[in-house]
């Protein structure tokens, strides 16, 4: 069994991650989480200063404890922009991590979206960003892309971080045809049980999540990537200027 302290942290973090607590919300006071029966006074506070630590939180006199901004949400449009300018398509304090790829049936959403038959190969590309403060998942995004392209080029099909930008940079050098113009969506809904495992939540969470779709399309017409990009609860875009 974990310390009482930790216990408490855990609990107030899942309350922040869920969004119960947003930015800028101040927790109860110490004294009042003691007058609740949560705990001695050291307990609590071993317990906020454990969420502080974590960067889940902020403490000062006279302002109390106070959820801190979390890392935003970027677009596919943003990421491949960063890539060209930085060498990198992450921003700051995050990172990425869990890299799958593979060729898998199409299902009928994605099918649409490439113009091909529901059912016909494709090639699936995920991986998880995550706040480096707390390792809490920033969103989880999925690249869907013509299996040509996987047979064309093999470091595609590998289940780990591009070395050569993004996949649309190692699509558009191949083929020589730069990207004409990206069709996106955004829309709110709440988490279902198959968010579970990707956004490293409870299968009985209902939260809102912010979901952002994107169809990359080239100078012949092709669409060579259907991003879906799904933000951890709590999380909310935001539009972040790169200057070459």
């Amino acid at each position: 069994m974990p310390p009482k302290w930790k216990a408490i942290a855990d609990e107030i973090a899942a309350q922040i991650i869920s969004g119960e607590y947003a930015p800028g919300d101040r927790l109860p006071k110490i004294e009042e989480l003691v007058s609740a029966g949560k705990g001695s006074k050291s307990t609590v506070h071993a317990a906020y200063k454990a969420l502080e630590a974590d960067g889940l939180v902020t403490a000062s006199r006279g302002h109390g404890t106070v959820v801190r901004e979390r890392t935003t949400l970027a677009t596919a449009a943003e990421r491949e922009q960063r890539s060209k300018v930085t060498g990198t398509s992450w921003r700051a304090g995050e990172r990425s991590d869990s890299h799958m790829a593979g060729v898998i049936a199409a299902p009928a959403e994605v099918a649409e979206a490439l113009g091909i038959a529901p059912g016909d190969r494709v090639l699936r590309r995920s991986r998880t960003y995550r706040d480096e403060r707390d390792n809490s998942v920033i969103s989880h995004s999925t690249s869907w892309i013509p299996a040509v392209f996987a047979d064309e080029l093999s470091e595609l099909t590998m289940g780990r971080r591009l070395s050569g930008g993004t996949s649309i940079d190692v699509i558009t050098r191949h083929t020589g045809r730069p990207v004409d113009r990206r069709i996106s969506a955004m829309w709110p809904r709440i988490t279902t049980a198959a968010d579970a495992e990707p956004l490293e939540i409870p299968e009985d969470t209902k939260a809102a999540v912010i979901v952002l779709t994107v169809r990359i399309i080239d100078t012949s017409g092709m669409t060579i990537e259907y991003g879906v990009d799904i933000g951890g609860p709590g999380r909310r875009w935001t539009k972040e200027e790169v200057s070459e």
